[in-house]
């Protein structure tokens, strides 16, 4: 048995036999459960208003069963609540200690073994999230009971078993066939799990609330688009009788219209007739707009972003990550506390006795870094005489540690490199100033550039080098008719086109022999 006798709120033993067996069951509460209810399919304004009033004053049944069918029934709401619980259900489940002591380390591995890491485990944060849309989630805790107190298996119960008490709201009951505010629930048998989405009563609480009226408004729209698609572009069949044709007569030109639709085949009397008027003007773009409006409001109140929450570009993706990381926290805190406050303590305290501080069990958002610029950072930081542990290299790396904590092995620090070590090699660092125009400068090209500008120093020049500088110091007697060509040809024209074809006239009477005569010199002088 526990080794610590554990207390309900009001400080009365809690009995092990209550714990070890379901609750939640038709043979406790007596009442069959209606599978099959249905409201989705008859909702209309005035209805939909009486649901989410009874909801407000504690009487659920409708607006969960509401809750339950927009999910199955609507895609994109199912699409961006699904997105958001996946959130924090992909998150990876943490334990941390209290502190360094080897007691609360002891502690933190028990919950570890026995609780975190169980197969039971890994469904509890996907049932509790559920509350996102329905406002609270209620999960029934079977526990183990002998040498350890241990919570063995979770089952996710309907939300429609409950109600809220009549006196406050604020407090979730079992229902219970003939009892009118139900039954008050057994102390550590349930989690309950209420997402803190808005201040107020608990009753209000929910996006479904929301995504009700977006589904009503977008169903219409659908319905309508639908029957407009039915007969868009199809021609108007319109029928013609005379002043003089019977009652009888119109009823069968009424027929013969209406048979061209499907059978594109009718007989009319004599004197009538039937003309076909070509639809025009006529376009289901408003419906789509409405539709995707409704859409985007949904994302906007689910995820915080209009959208379907996909990115078009690693930009988009990083704006939308952004919004959602703040979500992500929200939702990741609210259930820790659920897990801290209505299972972990009480577990601690049933096999370790009442502690001063208690391990943490949450949900850590693991943060986007440019590990090579936060590299740089830290060892630029530790040369300056910064003390980093190891350890936080590793999780930021996402590296384990191959450590060994049973032995007690001390916190290792980063350190700089012996001094008799050899030192990394620094790049080479070639000024910028000492590239020339002809030359290739290292900021463009950082693997070749600072072999190349070493030749610039004048003491290594050779005959090819002074050759070249010899050349480059005589340019302009022979290149300045060349320019002055061209420039004029550039002054004389009006648009981009004439000087274009001033270039092409210019181009036979320019006068670059000297220039040829020249680079044909220095080619020859190089060359041997």
């Amino acid at each position: 048995m526990a080794k610590f006798q554990l207390l309900d709120q009001f400080g009365v033993p809690v009995s092990s036999s209550v714990l070890t067996e379901e609750r939640a069951v038709p043979s406790v509460t007596g009442i069959d459960h209606p599978f099959d209810a249905v409201v989705a399919s008859f909702l209309h304004p005035a209805r939909l208003a009486r649901i989410l009033r009874e909801s407000g004053r504690g009487e659920m049944h409708d607006f969960l069963t509401l809750a339950e069918e927009i999910e199955e029934r609507e895609l994109h709401y199912r699409y961006v609540i699904e997105t958001r619980r996946n959130a924090v259900t992909s998150l990876n489940v943490q334990v941390d200690p209290a502190s360094e002591a080897r007691r609360d380390v002891e502690i933190a591995d028990f919950l570890r073994d026995e609780i975190v890491e169980t197969p039971a485990f890994q469904t509890l944060p996907d049932f509790l999230v559920d509350g996102l849309s329905k406002g609270y989630s209620v999960v029934e805790v079977v526990w183990e009971v002998g040498s350890a107190w241990i919570p063995k298996r979770f089952v996710w119960r309907d939300p429609r078993l409950f109600q809220w008490d009549r006196a406050t709201r604020k407090e979730l009951r079992l229902r219970v066939q003939g009892v009118d505010d139900g039954v008050a629930l057994e102390p550590l048998k349930y989690l309950i799990h209420i997402p803190l989405l808005k201040m107020g009563l608990p009753a209000r609480n929910g996006l479904a609330r929301v995504g009700a009226w977006s589904f009503m408004l977008k169903s219409f729209s659908m319905k309508d688009w639908a029957t407009f698609l039915e007969v868009y572009g199809m021609p108007l069949r319109l029928g013609k009788y005379g002043p003089s044709s019977s009652a009888d007569d119109r009823k069968v030109l009424l027929a013969a219209v209406r048979d061209l639709g499907r059978d594109a085949a009718a007989i009319v009397p004599q004197g009538m007739e039937i003309e076909f008027v070509e639809a025009k003007g006529f376009s289901d773009k408003p419906f789509e707009s409405n539709v995707r409006f409704i859409d985007e409001q949904v994302s906007k109140a689910v995820i915080g972003k209009p959208g379907d929450g996909a990115g078009s570009s690693k930009a988009g993706e990083e704006v939308l990550d952004r919004v959602r990381v703040d979500i992500k926290k929200s939702d990741a805190r609210d259930l820790s506390l659920t897990l801290m406050e209505q299972m972990i303590r009480t577990t601690v305290d049933a096999n370790f006795g009442p502690q001063k501080r208690y391990p943490k069990v949450h949900f850590p958002i693991p943060e986007r870094k440019d590990l090579q610029v936060w590299s740089n950072a830290v060892a630029q930081l530790v040369d300056r005489g910064l003390e980093v542990e190891q350890s936080q290299v590793y999780d930021v790396i996402g590296l384990k540690e191959p450590a060994n904590r049973e032995g007690g092995t001390p916190v290792k620090l980063l350190k700089v490199p012996a001094a008799g070590g050899p030192a990394p090699k620094p790049p080479p660092q070639v000024p910028v100033e000492k590239a020339s125009a002809w030359r290739l400068d290292p900021r463009v090209c950082p693997s070749c550039g600072p072999a190349r500008l070493a030749a610039d120093d004048p003491e290594q020049q050779d005959d090819i080098d002074r050759l070249v500088a010899a050349a480059l110091g005589d340019w302009q007697p022979d290149m300045g008719p060349i320019v002055e060509a061209i420039q004029a040809a550039a002054a004389a024209s009006a648009s981009y086109e004439e000087f274009q074809q001033a270039l092409e006239r210019l181009a036979a009477d320019l006068p670059v022999g000297a220039l040829a005569e020249q680079i044909a010199s220095l080619n020859m002088i190089g060359r041997g």
